[in-house]
């Protein structure tokens, strides 16, 4: 009896495990129909069996759900997948679930595409991505790929061609060849930078203050000489703030940009840091800034700095102009003071008191200087050309002083002395 459970749970184990296995694939994705038409998604069944996808789902990097035309795949066919105004016609992610919710795989594209292109795997099923001018819509691309070159994707391998050196010998009749291996040559086909991690992988711009109902995003540029694949690696904030990275996939050409949607918020808008980290979680660009302007993006001056400044958006492509927050002012207008007025310096507040009984002033050249007419900081006593003023002034000043004493005293004596008969009665009081 034990047995017999035990078979009947393997064998349900290996029926169900069957139904979520991944023997279905991306095979082909069609993002920028014409005006009219249906954007679409192909999957390929690479297996002899049919899989039940009634559960299945298709994704894109918004979490925009793709509809899939049918609830079952047949062996080794193809199954269509359609939506509208879903798919970026620049760059998108696309992740396919099982009916557990597993990813069974993503594909990421980042060219420019139109009505003419699609983004194919080749061969069918188990293939490298290409960007095809033919589109192979519910059908086998084999003779369509059959005229591109190795994915830009794929690891480089260096094959070593042997080549046979006659080395003549003395006393031998015939020489005997020996292989040696050559070298590349010079001028051929260049081979592509392994996937993983790289070099001159930079953030180039970065909306953290998105208009109300759009999202963050980040733009990362390639200045390398060649293509790149981004597989996993990471966009996150301030080290261990708490947000948990964002993990994305983007295939960038050579001197090109791709863009990262996020599809939730992890940057602060009043001052935060942003780092790009590759696959490894090692740290390959990052930024700091102190403040945003909604709708605007932060946008790197060049790549010989680390430079950012408030700009224009300019998703995928090159960067705008930087924004001047404060304009140069020469101003030349009447200040008449009616009021205390606080003034920001040095991040403290200073408050700078004046009398509304002032005259008014004129300020000239105010930012060049930060002179005011009528008034110095020098004191006049020290110039030369006052002396003899101020000691003339102050001569007067002490003789008025003594003449007024005087003739107080005089009238007091007039007034209250003994003999008053001694003075003339003209000069007397009555």
């Amino acid at each position: 009896m034990k047995r017999l459970i035990f078979i009947t749970i393997f064998l349900f184990v290996l029926i169900f495990s069957k139904n979520v296995s991944a023997s279905l694939k991306l095979n082909e994705i069609y993002p920028a129909p014409p005006s009219g038409e249906y954007e679409w998604i192909e999957l390929y069944n690479d297996e002899n069996q049919t899989v039940d996808i009634s559960q299945y789902q298709l994704l894109d990097l918004a979490g925009n759900k793709i509809k899939i035309s049918t609830q079952s795949a047949l062996p080794f066919g193809f199954v269509l997948a359609t939506s509208s105004s879903v798919l970026n016609n620049i760059g998108d992610t696309i992740s396919f679930k099982n009916n557990l919710g597993d990813i069974i795989e993503i594909a990421t594209y980042s060219a420019s595409f139109d009505s003419t292109k699609t983004y194919v795997k080749c061969p069918n099923g188990n293939g490298s991505w290409f960007v095809l001018n033919t589109l192979t819509k519910n059908s086998s691309n084999e003779i369509a790929c059959q005229i591109l070159t190795p994915s830009p994707t794929l690891e480089p391998t260096l094959t070593l061609t042997p080549t046979l050196t006659i080395i003549p010998t003395e006393g031998l009749e015939n020489p005997t060849p020996i292989a040696s291996l050559a070298s590349p040559s010079e001028g051929g086909p260049e081979p592509t930078a392994k996937a993983g991690t790289y070099d001159n992988i930079y953030i180039s711009e970065v909306m953290v203050n998105p208009p109300i109902g759009e999202k963050e995003w980040v733009e990362i540029y390639n200045d390398n000489d060649f293509s790149v694949s981004l597989n996993d690696w990471y966009i996150d904030d301030l080290e261990n703030a708490g947000s948990t990275p964002k993990i994305f996939s983007l295939e960038i050409s050579k001197k090109s940009y791709a863009v990262f949607d996020l599809s939730t918020s992890i940057f602060n808008n009043d001052g935060d840091n942003i780092r790009l980290l590759d696959h490894k979680k090692d740290l390959k660009d990052d930024l700091e800034y102190n403040k945003t302007d909604q709708g605007k993006t932060l946008g790197r001056t060049n790549l010989d700095s680390d430079d950012f400044c408030i700009q224009e958006p300019s998703k995928s492509s090159i960067n705008n102009p930087c924004i001047d927050p404060t304009p140069t002012i020469t101003p030349t207008s009447i200040i008449v003071q009616t009021k205390t007025p606080t003034v920001k310096a040095n991040n403290s507040d200073v408050s700078i008191h004046r009398s509304s009984n002032h005259p008014t002033v004129i300020i000239m050249n105010s930012f060049n200087g930060g002179k005011i007419l009528g008034v110095t900081d020098e004191l006049m006593i020290d110039l030369p050309d006052n002396e003899s003023m101020i000691d003339f002034l102050t001569i007067i000043s002490v003789s008025y002083s003594l003449l007024t004493i005087s003739s107080i005293l005089f009238k007091m004596k007039l007034s209250y002395g003994k003999d008053k008969n001694f003075y003339s009665s003209i000069l007397r009081p009555s």
